[in-house]
């Protein structure tokens, strides 16, 4: 079975939520982007990220990365610490400024999605994500397949 509209419709959801939650943080001092990079660092304090890793987790790549890094750091919100184990590497760290920002920026991405999933029942939501990670799984599976060549 072929849905011609899937890829769209995806493109489509994801322009908007990244809009919708551009102008919710239009009034902090970050970007969408560094809120993906504040959330993962938030969410991985306890784990020694590296550039590499924190690209592998944010589904971008080292370059990309470089000059968010750069920016975050100016900014005050991550600090770049020397690798104790590899002196080559940087291991990436939250501030507490950093912290702060992402808690208001997160409550606000908490406010964009009650708004867009309102009127949804809790077996709809659950479904909808449960679809998403399947669908996920499956693009990394396909891409691994991919890179194994």
């Amino acid at each position: 079975m072929k849905f011609k509209r899937f890829p769209n419709l995806v493109r489509c959801c994801w322009f908007g939520l990244n809009y919708l939650f551009r102008e919710k943080i239009s009034q902090l001092a970050i970007t969408t982007v560094q809120y993906t990079v504040l959330r993962t660092l938030y969410d991985s304090q306890s784990k020694k990220l590296n550039q590499k890793d924190l690209a592998i987790l944010i589904a971008t790549n080292k370059n990309n990365l470089s000059s968010i890094v750069k920016r975050l750091e100016v900014l005050g919100y991550i600090v770049l610490l020397q690798n104790p184990c590899d002196k080559r590497e940087n291991i990436i760290k939250i501030t507490t400024r950093g912290q702060r920002v992402y808690l208001v920026s997160k409550e606000k991405a908490n406010e964009l999605q009650a708004e867009i999933t309102q009127g949804m029942e809790s077996t709809e939501l659950t479904a909808f994500f449960g679809y998403l990670e399947r669908i996920n799984a499956k693009i990394n599976n396909q891409q691994e397949d991919e890179k194994g060549c």
